[in-house]
C-alpha cells in the first residue's frame, strides 16, 4: 500500500474516534437534558468526471437518506430530524462537470448547492496551480473548464447559488493590498453583471485568507465567507467566515458518512496550526 493510502486510513480511523466520542457526549449531555445544538457541515467538491458520476449518485443518495440539507449561507435555527444531520454542498472552480455530472444527482433530490466561480476564467481552461499536499501542486486537467457565461445563467435560481471564487485565483493574502482588493470586489461586480446575481458570498482559493483578506472582502459587500477549514457551523452566530471539509466524489462510504457527520473536524488544529491563517471569528457587520 502506498503512503497516501496510509495516510488516507488513518485520517480515517481518527475521525472514527472522534465520531464515537462525540456521539457518546451528544447522547450523554441529551440523558441529562442538556442536548448540543444542531451544527451543519459544509462539505466542498471541485470537478465532478464522469467516471466518478456513479459514485457521487451514491454520495448524494446517502445524503438523501441521513441529511437535511440547507444552503450554505444558512442562518438561524437548523430544522430538526431524528438521525439526520444538517449538510450544505459547495462546489470550487465552477467546472462544466459540475453542471453536467453532479447538478442532475443533486437535482433528482432536490438538493441545494453553491458554486464559487473564477471569475476571470469564465469559459476558458483553468490557468491555476491545484495544491495537492505540502508544498506541491499540479495542474487541473485539461479536461476541465470553467462554465461559460451561457451555462451560468442557466442554472437554477432557485436550487443553486453563486458565489466569487476571486479573479484569478490566487493566494490571496499573499497579494499587495490594492491587487486583494481588486480580485474580491471586480470579481463580485463581473460575476453579477455575468449572471444577473446579487452575489453575496465568496470562497477563498486555496482557502487562503489573513484578517487583512476578510475586512476587505467585509467592506466589498460580501456577506458570507468560506474557508477550508473543516469545523461545523453554529447558524445562529452571525459569523461572517465559516469552515468547510473536502470531500472527493472517490471518497468511500464509511469516509464520506465521518465526513458529512463533522468527523473531520479534529483536523482543523492541524490545518490552522500548518496555515497560521486561523484567527478569531468575524461577525457580520452591516452599516
Amino acid at each position: 500500500m502506498r503512503a497516501p493510502d496510509l495516510r488516507r486510513d488513518l485520517k480515517i480511523a481518527i475521525s472514527l474516534i472522534y465520531y464515537v466520542v462525540k456521539t457518546i457526549c451528544q447522547y450523554s449531555l441529551r440523558f441529562v437534558g442538556r442536548p448540543s445544538g444542531q451544527r451543519l457541515t459544509i462539505l466542498y467538491y471541485h470537478g465532478v468526471a464522469v467516471e466518478w458520476r456513479s459514485s457521487f449518485a451514491r454520495q448524494m443518495k446517502a445524503l438523501h437518506r441521513r441529511a437535511i440539507i440547507v444552503p450554505a449561507s444558512y442562518r438561524g435555527k437548523l430544522p430538526v430530524e431524528k438521525n439526520k444531520k444538517c449538510v450544505a454542498i459547495t462546489f470550487d472552480d465552477a467546472f462544466v462537470s459540475v453542471a453536467g455530472n453532479a447538478l442532475p444527482e443533486l437535482n433528482r433530490y432536490s438538493f441545494h448547492s453553491t458554486i464559487f466561480v473564477p471569475v476571470g476564467w469564465v469559459g476558458r481552461t483553468p490557468g491555476w496551480a491545484l495544491e495537492t499536499g505540502a508544498g506541491s501542486a499540479e495542474q487541473p486537467e485539461l479536461s476541465e473548464h470553467v462554465m461559460s457565461p451561457e451555462q451560468l445563467r442557466a442554472l437554477s435560481v432557485s436550487s443553486v447559488s453563486l458565489g466569487s471564487h476571486t479573479m484569478t485565483h490566487p493566494h490571496l493574502a499573499e497579494l499587495e493590498p490594492e491587487r486583494a482588493r481588486d480580485e474580491v470586489e471586480r470579481s463580485r461586480l463581473l460575476l453579477a453583471q455575468l449572471s444577473g446575481r446579487e452575489i453575496l458570498e465568496l470562497s477563498f482559493p486555496y482557502g487562503n485568507h489573513d484578517e487583512s483578506t476578510v475586512a476587505l472582502c467585509r467592506v466589498a459587500g460580501y456577506e458570507m465567507l468560506y474557508s477550508i477549514i473543516p469545523e461545523e457551523v453554529d447558524t445562529r452566530r452571525p459569523e461572517l467566515l465559516r469552515g468547510r471539509t473536502k470531500v472527493d466524489p472517490s471518497d468511500g462510504p464509511i469516509e464520506f458518512f465521518l465526513k458529512f457527520n463533522g468527523a473531520y473536524e479534529w483536523m482543523r488544529w492541524g490545518k490552522a496550526s500548518a496555515s497560521g491563517r486561523l484567527f478569531g471569528r468575524c461577525s457580520v457587520r452591516k452599516s
